[in-house]
């Protein structure tokens, strides 16, 4: 039995199991504090009380370390065995032991229990014995289950937790994915449609062009994106659209240098938000559309005087829809979107661009 209690210790790599250790000790001395209050209540006659709660306690707790080592032997040996096949040999073998163990050491319980002038064969008490086996090992079984399933569900709300992390990773990943063909889409319409009328702007679009997707595919796929990085990819954009609206577009970008160099937003959001602009806003000589990025309150405004288009190609709002999105799921701060009759404009959030998890 000794090299069992040793081999028990050697499971200390098992959390389930190095807790049922540990409150096998607990419950023990429970066990051992209750006899012994039992006894001083009661005045029943024991000839040694003390040492009868000591006993008391450490049949108690052996009882529980041979039902910790009973389900280590079961695990290990019928793996392929269903739980409720597993949990019914677990519970036989249990109080196979504990009833056992209880008649084995019944001669020195009644020797602890008793006083000195009484005497009585462990034979005559065999029903109270196997009883008092039952009970023990049903306290035990108790402890034991309470023990795993709180693990169990530790285990299962860690596990929910993991997946949420994934299934937010596999969404943000998927929005970041949406944003790339539909630039692209844009960007070769536009492109196209320069080759039709100037083949010299054209070719200078397109040498931006290729700066621009050279510039978002340089890093490694993220979570977010340095406001620096996302601001160099906003300037590439602009020296594209500049081609095609010449003077009838202006835009300016004022964000402090230790914000860009700091600060960070989920990648193309900044872009997607101008490019929101231009697409739902007339663009002319006569009217030019002008657009303001800028930092105030650590949140970066993208702001622009109010001109709607008739008519506009492919759905209204996705892109916003997308920002709103990816948001949600990054931070716990909202995209504010204002209107009036003279401007539109979006605010964000200026994350921390420190690894893990970015909600603040």
């Amino acid at each position: 039995m000794d090299c069992q209690i040793c081999y028990l210790y050697d499971m200390n790599v098992n959390p389930l199991k190095r807790d049922m250790i540990r409150y096998n000790w607990i419950a023990g001395l429970i066990a051992g504090a209750s006899a012994f209050m039992i006894l001083n209540i009661s005045k029943v006659g024991s000839s040694a009380p003390l040492f009868y709660s000591i006993f008391t306690g450490l049949r108690f707790s052996l009882i529980g370390f041979v039902n910790v080592w009973i389900l280590t032997m079961v695990d290990k040996h019928m793996p392929s065995a269903t739980i409720k096949g597993r949990s019914v040999v677990r519970y036989v073998a249990g109080y196979i032991f504990s009833t056992g163990f209880c008649f084995l050491t019944a001669p020195i319980e009644l020797y602890l229990s008793l006083p000195a002038s009484i005497s009585l064969n462990p034979l005559e008490r065999l029903e109270s014995v196997f009883v008092q086996g039952f009970i023990n090992n049903t306290l035990v079984i108790i402890v034991h289950n309470i023990i795993i399933l709180r693990y169990e569900k530790t285990n299962a709300d860690l596990e929910n937790s993991r997946l949420r992390v994934a299934n937010l990773e596999s969404a943000n990943l998927l929005l970041k994915q949406q944003i790339h063909p539909h630039f692209l889409f844009n960007a070769l319409s536009m492109l196209k449609s320069l080759y039709k009328t100037d083949v010299r702007a054209g070719e200078a679009y397109l040498s931006h062009l290729v700066n621009f997707f050279r510039a978002s595919l340089a890093e490694q796929p993220s979570r977010l994106s340095l406001l620096h990085d996302e601001i160099k990819l906003c300037n590439d954009y602009l020296e594209m659209q500049k081609i095609r609206f010449e003077d009838a577009l202006l835009c300016t970008i004022d964000i402090p240098e230790d914000v860009l160099l700091r600060g960070a937003v989920p990648p193309f959001s900044i872009q997607s938000l101008i490019e929101n602009a231009i697409k739902h806003n007339e663009v002319t000589e006569s009217s030019p559309l002008m657009i303001n990025v800028f930092y105030k309150d650590n949140r970066i405004v993208t702001e622009n005087n109010l001109q709607l288009r008739t008519h506009i190609d492919g759905l209204s709002g996705k892109g916003l829809i997308n920002l709103i999105e990816r948001y949600r799921i990054l931070s716990d701060e909202e995209v504010i979107i204002r209107q009036d009759n003279k401007k539109f404009s979006v605010s964000i959030k200026v994350l921390s661009n420190e690894a893990g998890d970015h909600r603040r």
